[in-house]
């Protein structure tokens, strides 16, 4: 025989929570949303440096340089430019920020290092 208590009390989530919840879930989904295609866009400028950096047939640093530019037309990179390069002792790096606007008054600032492994 089973015996149920006048007083159980199912525990949970209640509305204002999980209003709560969802509009966290919400704006981390839209920080996310467009943060997305500028993090595409990095690795793309990372794989291009390694691609780069490690093709004997370029010699100068203006051949890597217009390597990098004809690269960022088939890539799509809009950036940067084989100008911001920095190229010594064979590797190819590039540091360069991204500001992504959230709304009118919140901007999302990113810093990303590019360099090629050796």
């Amino acid at each position: 025989m089973i015996k149920y208590s006048k007083h159980s009390h199912q525990h949970g989530i209640g509305l204002l929570g999980f209003l709560l919840v969802l509009t966290a879930f919400g704006i981390l989904g839209t920080v996310a949303l467009k943060a997305l295609p500028a993090y595409m866009e990095y690795y793309s400028i990372q794989a291009t440096v390694n691609r780069i950096a490690h093709d004997p047939l370029l010699q100068s640093d203006s051949d890597v340089r217009t390597a990098f530019d004809r690269q960022m037309q088939v890539d799509s990179i809009h950036d940067v430019t084989g100008r911001d390069l920095d190229i010594s002792g064979g590797v190819v790096a590039m540091r360069y920020q991204k500001k992504i606007l959230l709304t009118d008054s919140i901007t999302l600032l990113i810093d990303f290092d590019a360099a090629s492994k050796p």
